[in-house]
């Protein structure tokens, strides 16, 4: 399954490291972002609404990145693009903590989305590159990112329990800038193509002519949709879950300790298992073709976070958590392996496909808010279902299209 780092010479190898480390950062800055939010709101008085416009803005930011990371890329390299941008995250990480303005907040978080989505633009079209579309490698890079989103719950919650909300936060910063620093010392290759680059095959936008990098654009935009808000909200949503408050045979303080470290817990679980589903369907995607595994993956996603909705016992909601997180695993890193002949040939092709899933993450966390402000949490909820749901019918076009997928000429 790791053969392909062997046939990596040593520069390779190297850029490779530091791209997992990256995406170890990324997880924990996803994460982090759900699990600080009901302290946050606490500490500012924001409501739901205001708290869903925050990961609306991660997301907006992750848009921006989309492009930013492309086009300013070509004129003075991927590597010090992605140095610059990625240092933005943590510095909105450090804002965060500091500023209670929804003014200021909301810009922080878009500082945090362009860094993020700077690392996953540069991150998923080098891995791509060098590996040459290899589907483990892309699995095991989505994993060292579910590792990082794993440590950052636990994380928070001890250091919030032991100091405050803010140091939990201030973890995330100083993870990053070891992964800004290291990023420093790679060599990139073909870091600096000339600006005319893009009036040729390489450059421009043939490939969004091609039904088949559309498909996977929907997607991407879909899946992206239902990760981004479960991110944001499953914790808050659990914290509110009332069926729930009655197994845990407490009340009072203890249970509010009770709800808090279950919430925490479940967001753990789920990126636990999402590592262990990544670490599967790299081995799976040798044997099985991505297509039908994105698709089963994507009605099994469906199935079992209806569970969560709508089982109202503690061994069900955790059952229905875990088998959320196995079959999310491997869906976002097969998109990017299977968009490989897209994002070989065209520079724009990760960044637009980046973008697509960037425009769901900005409206679902805010509907999601929005509704549960009006409905309450379940029914905000459902709107991810529907998402997920629309997911299903994108990769059973997927997998309808198979081989005829390519990338086109402009």
């Amino acid at each position: 399954m790791f053969s392909f780092i062997k046939d990596l010479d040593k520069s390779r190898r190297t850029l490779l490291y530091a791209c997992f480390y990256a995406f170890f950062c990324n997880g924990m800055i996803a994460l982090t972002q759900g699990s600080m939010m009901p302290d946050m709101k606490a500490a500012y008085h924001l409501t739901d609404t205001a708290g869903g416009l925050m990961l609306s803005a991660h997301s907006i930011g992750n848009l921006a990145a989309g492009f930013l990371s492309g086009v300013v890329g070509v004129y003075i390299g991927r590597k010090r693009t992605v140095i610059c941008l990625s240092a933005l995250a943590f510095v909105g990480m450090l804002l965060i903590t500091l500023i209670g303005a929804p003014g200021l907040l909301f810009f922080a978080f878009i500082l945090t989305g362009v860094g993020r989505g700077s690392v996953s633009n540069f991150n998923n079209g080098t891995v791509n590159a060098i590996t040459g579309g290899n589907a483990a490698a892309s699995n095991l890079l989505h994993a060292v990112f579910a590792v990082g989103a794993i440590t950052a719950p636990m994380a928070f919650l001890l250091l919030r329990n032991a100091i405050d909300w803010r140091a939990g936060v201030l973890l995330v910063v100083l993870c990053g800038a070891g992964s800004v620093l290291n990023l420093t010392r790679v060599t990139v290759p073909d870091d600096r193509p000339a600006p005319s680059a893009g009036k040729g095959r390489s450059g421009g936008f043939g490939f969004m002519r091609d039904p088949g990098f559309l498909v996977l654009a929907g997607m991407m935009l879909f899946y992206l949709c239902s990760e981004y808000a479960i991110n944001g909200w499953l914790v808050s949503y659990i914290q509110h879950k009332d069926a729930l408050l009655s197994g845990f045979g407490v009340t009072g303080e203890a249970l509010e300790k009770a709800v808090r470290a279950y919430s925490q817990t479940m967001a753990t679980l789920l990126w636990a298992v999402i590592l262990v589903g990544r670490l599967t369907c790299a081995w799976l995607s040798r044997r099985v073709s991505p297509r039908k595994l994105m698709l089963i993956a994507s009605a099994c996603e469906a199935a079992c976070f209806a569970a969560v909705l709508f089982s109202t016992t503690i061994p069900a909601v955790t059952l229905g958590v875990a088998g959320l997180g196995f079959f999310m695993a491997g869906i976002c890193p097969m998109i990017y392996a299977d968009a490989a002949p897209y994002t070989n040939a065209y520079p724009m092709a990760t960044g637009i496909l980046l973008s697509f899933g960037s425009a769901g993450g900005i409206a679902m966390p805010t509907v999601v808010g929005a509704l549960a402000d009006q409905y309450g949490f379940s029914g905000g909820m459902l709107a991810i279902l529907a998402a997920i749901v629309l997911l299903v019918l994108c990769a059973a076009a997927n997998l309808a299209l198979g081989g005829r997928k390519k990338a086109i000429a402009n």
